[in-house]
């Protein structure tokens, strides 16, 4: 998935999604591995890991909800930026914003997706 397009699914999203935190894991390096479990039925089911290279300890961050998560993303895609985020607003839909940078301000649903947004914006700049 190029970065345009999930820039593009951020924009859109009007609240944190895990389907939207995997393709952020899979952007910034994180692999998948699968594997078979029993389940509580005595079925088998299938459990996806997520590992970060390094990581003896599977996860997934919630970088779609949580700004401590979004940051590591952005300390990932994004090494070294200067920048700033905000939250709140005058009414009760409460959205985020953040820069990175010298570009210019992004907005989103939350804080967290703004950041993430302004993430993958920097690192396309910095490699066009």
């Amino acid at each position: 998935m190029s970065n345009a397009s999930l820039i593009a699914e951020l924009e859109a999203a009007t609240r944190s999604d895990r389907r939207l935190d995997e393709k952020l894991a899979a952007a910034a390096g994180w692999t998948q591995l699968s594997e078979i479990v029993p389940g509580a039925d005595g079925t088998r089911e299938r459990r996806l890991l997520w590992f970060y290279p390094g990581e003896q300890t599977p996860r997934l961050p919630k970088f779609t909800e949580s700004i401590d998560a979004a940051l590591e993303f952005v300390g990932i895609i994004a090494p070294g930026p200067s920048g700033g985020f905000t939250w709140g607003g005058p009414n009760r839909f409460k959205r985020g914003k953040a820069q990175l940078n010298d570009a210019e301000s992004v907005e989103a649903a939350n804080t967290a997706i703004a950041l993430c947004i302004a993430a993958l914006k920097d690192a396309e700049s910095r490699s066009a």
